[in-house]
């Protein structure tokens, strides 16, 4: 059987940071500068050196929840993190793994790991985290060329926020510790004004991520040989707990009112530079604008505290409303003087757990959101590990929404055409149907040639098969033996392309049944919800476009590199996965018995599982008729076969994640793997099966899978 599937007033002097963790001091003191008077609002966007937004591109918001930019607290957090445990350390590789971050291998006496330096629209950061991907290389982006000339080999010296309650962090670069920095890098977090700037010890600047002229921007420019001056200070006034709460008040009030006056609910004054959180009261000149101003009429306690204060963001503002058990969109005239105190003391508390260094990173995952002074979710050790956990996963999430987008389109437009030729060549076959026919009048009209009369128009005589009259036209100005062989010639024209079309059109059916399984497979692959979900969907990318079914991606230059270590990788994995019913990618799921159950995600992996992964005894499975995972049950050596239950859990999800996924019942054919053949000359995940040992009825909403998508796990 052939199978063609796949299956911040304290604060306003130098801020002393100090790292702890449940209560412990980490490291010493840092000290950053006090900030310099406020700039006009109204200006900022343009002074910021905004680049041409439309040249840029926009990700997508993640899929479940709104995106939450990291605002001044986090970034406090995290810039006293990195003085902590990472000053001194030595730059020992600088590379891009993507257009919008720049990665520092950095090393001490101790360990080693890679400073992540992102000016991303939505996900802007400076934090440690994990190595980045494989075949990463300097040569696909000319900003990493610089500076990896600039930064290689130099020390890590110093990590500081060089302007109070403002979203930039100033790394300092030199020979060796304690000696003058000869390098600077401002990782600016500006919601979609963003950037990465290298400058030398004189400030002068070196590279930028995004170079701003004086088309862009009159007022600040960025560029190469011009000095670096810091983005302008958002308006507001800077927080200070030597703030009485009727002043306080007072302020939030009236910045509130003022908010509500320009429709934007928090925006315009204060706040948290270019916050920009999808769905919150922006500060400074990301917040608010046209898109809030439709939805956000009303003064609210959170958008005033963000527009009046600096160095406050939306989401910051939340989470001391909920701290003081006030709503959020709560009218300040709605709250009482105890709401007032509850509120002013809940905003005391996070200035002195800032000023004093006092940082509880959480991440609830469910609301999607994180804090770094306590609130609910789970805790970390780390901010730098909580940050990176929030950020990898929104902008994977986003990279895997738009690519599923690209691949969808493809295989919709590759099996729109594949349809087409197999139609075409249907009908050449319906056509050439008709040779016997003309071969039978060409017959008679020999049988009959004598009995033909010079310029007849006709031939009336009878089929000696079937004895009935037929009526054949004939041309008079040609004779009945001219005829006569025009008909052999024309029926042996039919016949042969009969064998011509015939091959075309089972190939053209197998370029569709292909084509629906690759489509089949990217529709499984539509939600986000582990890395191995990317990983799987750059694999279809990869063999589309090996299939010439869809351009290359931009970084194609680098896939060879890439490709290569990732092949080396897998072969080093393999002798270790495939005995233990491991498997680096599938997806994984344990029987009512315990045996572990192995699905393939795409093509690749469906032939990996079939014919690398796969034992002799272990149970092969595919839902009969329709495109699908190709799953496999592991039977471990020295254990009788498995249970009836563990075969149907894995057959209903070898239903589950297959087209049959709708339908009430499936079957699916069961036999051990030692049956299961590659198709020689095949496409990728095609196979033929020696034997069917049996075939099982399941219901695909029965499966494990289907559980776990209705309680909401993927």
């Amino acid at each position: 059987m052939l199978l063609r599937s796949r299956a911040a007033g304290a604060l306003a002097s130098p801020l002393r940071l100090q790292w702890r963790i449940g209560g412990v001091p980490r490291s010493r003191l840092s000290s950053v500068p006090a900030a310099s008077a406020a700039s006009a609002a109204s200006a900022q966007e343009q002074q910021r050196g905004a680049p041409d937004a439309a040249a840029l591109p926009k990700p997508q918001a993640p899929r479940g929840h709104g995106r939450q930019t990291l605002d001044y607290t986090a970034l406090a957090a995290c810039v006293a993190e990195l003085q902590a445990e990472w000053v001194p350390s030595k730059v020992e590789e600088v590379v891009q793994p993507d257009p919008y971050t720049l990665s520092l291998r950095l090393r001490t006496p101790l360990r080693q790991g890679w400073l992540h330096l992102s000016w991303h629209p939505t996900a802007a950061r400076a934090c440690v985290g994990p190595a980045p991907p494989r075949g990463a290389a300097s040569e696909a982006f000319s900003f990493v060329e610089v500076a990896g000339a600039q930064l290689r080999g130099l020390v890590l010296t110093g990590a500081a926020l060089p302007a109070a309650w403002e979203r930039v962090a100033q790394l300092s670069f030199g020979v060796r510790p304690g000696e003058a920095p000869s390098r600077l890098a401002f990782c600016e977090v500006q919601g979609r004004l963003s950037n990465l700037v290298l400058a030398d010890g004189a400030r002068t600047v070196l590279a930028a991520a995004h170079q701003v002229g004086g088309r862009q921007s009159s007022l600040r420019q960025v560029q190469q040989g011009r000095p670096y001056a810091l983005p302008p200070l958002a308006g507001g006034v800077p927080p200070s707990a030597a703030e009485p709460l009727a002043a306080w008040r007072a302020n939030v009030e009236a910045a509130a009112a003022l908010a509500a006056a320009a429709g934007g609910g928090g925006g315009g004054g204060g706040g948290d530079g270019s916050s920009g959180e999808g769905g919150g009261e922006g500060g400074g000149s990301g917040g608010g604008g046209a898109g809030a101003a439709a939805g956000r009429q009303r003064p609210t306690v959170a958008g005033g505290c963000v527009r009046a204060y600096r160095g406050v963001s939306p989401s910051l503002a939340a989470e001391l409303c909920a701290a003081a058990g006030v709503r959020t969109d709560a009218e300040p005239p709605a709250l009482s003087d105890a709401d007032w105190a509850s509120l002013h003391a809940a905003w005391l508390a996070w200035l002195e757990r800032l000023g004093g260094g006092r940082f509880a990173p959480r991440l609830d995952g469910a609301a999607g959101r994180f804090s770094v002074v306590g609130g609910p979710g789970a805790e970390f050790a780390s901010a730098h590990e909580m940050v990176e956990a929030y950020y990898s996963r929104l902008q994977a999430s986003e990279q895997h929404a738009s690519l599923h987008q690209r691949l969808a389109a493809a295989a919709r437009g590759a099996l729109k055409k594949a349809r087409a030729r197999a139609a075409a060549f249907r009908q050449q076959l319906a056509a050439a149907a008709d040779a016997p026919a003309v071969q039978r009048r060409a017959d008679i009209i020999i049988a009959n040639v004598y009995r033909i009369e010079e310029g007849a128009s006709s031939l009336e005589a009878e089929d000696w098969d079937t004895g009935a009259a037929v009526s054949i036209p004939l041309d008079p100005a040609k004779t009945a033996v001219e005829q006569a062989e025009a008909l052999y010639k024309r029926a042996r024209k039919l016949r042969r392309a009969v064998d011509a079309v015939t091959p075309l059109l089972e190939a053209a059916d197998a370029e569709v049944e292909y084509l629906e399984q690759v489509e089949s497979e990217v529709a499984q692959l539509a939600v986000y919800s582990e890395p191995d979900d990317l990983a799987a969907l750059r694999e279809v990318r990869d063999e589309l476009v090996e299939a010439k079914l869809m351009p290359p991606p931009p970084e194609a230059g680098l896939a060879s590199k890439a490709a290569a270590k990732g092949r080396r990788a897998t072969k080093r994995g393999r002798g270790a996965a495939a005995p233990g019913g491991g498997g680096a990618g599938f997806r994984r799921f344990e029987a009512p018995g315990g045996c572990v159950i192995l699905v393939g995600r795409n093509n690749k992996q469906n032939d990996v599982l079939s014919h690398e992964v796969a034992n002799p005894h272990d149970l092969w499975m595919h839902v009969r008729g329709l495109p699908g995972s190709h799953v496999l049950l592991r039977v471990e050596p020295g254990r009788g076969p498995p249970g009836e239950a563990d075969v149907l859990c894995a057959a209903a999800l070898a239903a589950w994640f297959s087209k049959a996924r709708d339908s009430g019942k499936a079957d699916v054919i069961v036999t051990r793997a030692e049956h299961v053949r590659k198709l020689k000359g095949g496409k990728p995940g095609q196979v033929l099966l020696a034997r069917e040992d049996r075939v099982v009825v399941v219901r695909p909403h029965d499966s494990l899978a289907a559980a776990a998508a209705a309680e909401g796990g993927g």
